[in-house]
């Protein structure tokens, strides 16, 4: 585990620093983006305000050219001065139209926009025109304004129906002096209360815009004011947080620098400059931690080579030793302070040298190391001893500068190798001379038994029924020994001819061996109703003849060991990594746990003659052909309650 020391920190603490950064960034460019909209805010009132001005300007102009077409009219009574009247007239009702769709609570863009038009606003103009009617209406000023408007309107609109009247009377004709002068009057009239309304309205714009920019623009420097001074504390509170991670890194660099490696770092923050110290204390605790752990390797490693039972060493680049355990001092013979600055050269015999060196210097050049070499050792008393030693490089930063190697004092095993040797070759001898008496011993004792068996055969023939009952007794006796003699006979003789004569292997379908044995059998099969049946077999490197009687055997011994019912035998292989596994089932009477290695010793039976016959060699054979073949046979034991025999046996693929 690693100390870690941290301090409580704020949201500021626990950001990044790019993050930190961003935000600097990004408060003054909000004091920009402030100052911007500020500025627009402005532009955009301005320019209404320019543009309403300059409205009235075209409105009162519409108006007085209203006035005086209408007045031409009644004088001239010429449809051109009519036409010119309903021109001019058309300008202040086009700005009416589009107030009156702006005082809608959702008013048509489109309407107003035409109306302005008509009105003889600049396209350019009525944008900032809606913009300001619809967000400062509630503005004393502009509210004043816009009643002055409408007051102004109310007087305007009594013109037209004037001019209706009077385009009546002069279309029929009934225009006098005096209807003239009553509607001259009337006009006159109508424009004497409108043009103080005109000039009232551009009066309260022109100040209210005045005022309006003013505030705008304290707004606008105290806004600024304000954010540039947020973001200078924020950014000097970043600032000093960040000194102190960084006065923190560099007082724990210099702790470690002068061997204190006990005191972390004080984690203040969890930004870059955070995760940097505690990588620091992390590297600081792991440096402590494998000191301490070098520390207990150096002395683990002092006392394992002190107490292994082999020879541990290491040689500089001339075949000096530099270190060397205890095990070490009683290969050699010398003492510690003498093996130290020894070369291995001095303690190996001259027609060695040649060879060791060679392997020495592909060692430390980086090539083949020397791996399990068996070498003479002379020890410093003269004597010598048989060890075997293997040596590997010792790297430095990627350079080779020594070896390291171990040793083992082997003379007591040679010796018993040698021994072990003899002892084998006298068992092989043994061996050979043992299988060559039991074949001679087989062959030769079949001449008198023959002769025995001939006599005994005789004395049936001739006495029996002629002496007492003892005596015909006796006669089968003798006749059923000399028939197990000479049936123990052949099948020693048989199974020693397995080991002493065999063919060479060679490929051979095992199915069709298979065929042989069934065929072979078929008068057994035949008498006992058995089925065989197989799996595909393959084709393997056999004795041939050996394997027909593998075959032969097996299945002859599960139709001699059967039950009650017609004995079944199914043959089947399965090909595994590296070998094949054959299995031999059938359903007669079983084995169990206990006799399922008993059944491969020679001779051993399980069960008396009386029951079943034979010598118990047949299973031996088997064991015998699938050990020469570098196989393994097993019988697998019959389960309380259940029936039949499995014989598995496997062969190299």
């Amino acid at each position: 585990m690693h100390d870690t020391h941290t301090t409580r920190t704020s949201w500021l603490g626990r950001t990044t620093i790019t993050t930190k950064l961003v935000a600097i960034v990004m408060v003054f460019v909000a004091v920009i983006v402030a100052v911007i909209g500020l500025f627009v805010l402005a532009y955009n009132v301005s320019s209404g305000v320019r543009a309403y001005i300059g409205g009235e300007g075209l409105w009162s102009r519409g108006q007085k050219e209203a006035v005086y077409a209408l007045t031409r009219y009644l004088d001239s009574r010429a449809e051109r001065d009519y036409q010119d009247y309903r021109n001019a007239i058309a300008i202040p009702l086009g700005d009416r139209a589009a107030r009156l769709e702006m005082e809608k609570p959702v008013f048509d863009r489109r309407i107003a926009t035409t109306g302005f038009l008509q009105g003889g606003n600049a396209a350019e103009d009525i944008p900032h025109m809606i913009f300001l009617f619809r967000h400062f209406d509630d503005l004393a000023f502009f509210a004043q304004s816009i009643d002055t408007w409408r007051a102004a309107e109310q007087e305007l609109l009594l013109l037209p129906p004037v001019a209706a009247d009077a385009r009546r009377q002069i279309a029929a004709g009934t225009l006098t002096v005096r209807s003239r002068a009553v509607l001259l009057e009337q006009i006159h009239a109508i424009d004497v209360r409108v043009t103080p309304l005109e000039q009232r309205f551009s009066q309260i714009l022109s100040a209210g815009a005045r005022e309006v920019q003013a505030l705008l623009l304290k707004i606008t420097l105290a806004t600024a004011a304000a954010l540039i001074a947020i973001g200078m504390v924020f950014a000097w509170s970043i600032a000093r947080a960040m000194r102190a991670s960084i006065r923190g890194l560099r007082e724990g660099a210099l702790r470690v620098a002068n061997g204190n490696l006990a005191e972390p770092i004080v984690i203040r923050t969890q930004d870059e400059l955070g995760e940097l110290a505690q990588v620091f204390n992390s590297m600081t605790a792991a440096r402590r931690e494998a000191e301490t752990a070098l520390l207990t390797a150096n002395q683990f490693r002092e006392r394992v080579m002190e107490s292994a039972t082999n020879a541990i060493y290491t040689l500089d680049m001339e075949g000096c030793f530099t270190t060397a355990n205890r095990r070490t001092c009683e290969v050699t013979g010398y003492p510690l302070q003498e093996v130290i600055g020894q070369t291995w050269a001095n303690m190996v015999r001259a027609e060695d040298l040649p060879a060791l060196h060679e392997g020495y210097v592909s060692t430390v050049s980086g090539l083949t190391p020397i791996t399990n070499r068996e070498i003479v050792l002379r020890q410093k008393n003269g004597n010598e001893v048989v060890i075997v030693f293997s040596i590997a490089p010792l790297r430095r930063d990627g350079v080779i500068f020594g070896v390291v190697g171990t040793a083992e004092d082997i003379t007591e095993r040679k010796r018993a190798e040698t021994q072990l040797e003899a002892r084998a070759e006298e068992l092989v001898r043994s061996n050979q001379e043992l299988e060559q008496f039991a074949y001679v011993a087989s062959h030769d004792l079949q001449e008198p038994l023959r002769t025995v068996t001939g006599f005994a055969q005789l004395l049936v023939r001739r006495y029996q029924g002629k002496l007492d009952s003892d005596a015909d007794e006796f006669l089968v006796y003798i006749t059923d020994g000399v028939a197990r003699m000479k049936s123990l006979i052949e099948d020693l003789l048989a199974y020693s001819r397995v080991q002493r004569i065999h063919a060479a292997p060679a490929p051979a379908s095992l199915g069709k061996l298979l065929a042989a044995a069934v065929a072979n059998l078929q008068g057994s099969i035949a008498a006992a109703g058995a089925i065989v049946t197989q799996d595909a077999l393959p084709m393997l490197t056999v004795d041939a003849s050996q394997f027909t009687q593998l075959f032969q055997n097996l299945i002859g011994n599960a139709i001699k060991f059967r039950r009650d019912i017609a004995p079944t035998v199914h043959i089947r292989a399965e090909p595994r990594e590296q070998d094949w596994l054959f299995s031999v089932i059938d359903n007669g009477i079983g084995i169990d746990s206990e006799s399922a290695e008993r059944v491969f010793v020679l001779f051993q039976r399980l069960h008396t003659r009386e029951q079943y016959e034979g010598n118990g060699i047949g299973l031996t054979l088997c064991k015998k052909i699938i050990e020469l073949h570098g196989g393994r046979i097993w019988v697998e034991p019959t389960p309380a309650g259940a029936v039949g025999t499995t014989f598995r046996f496997t062969l190299p693929r």
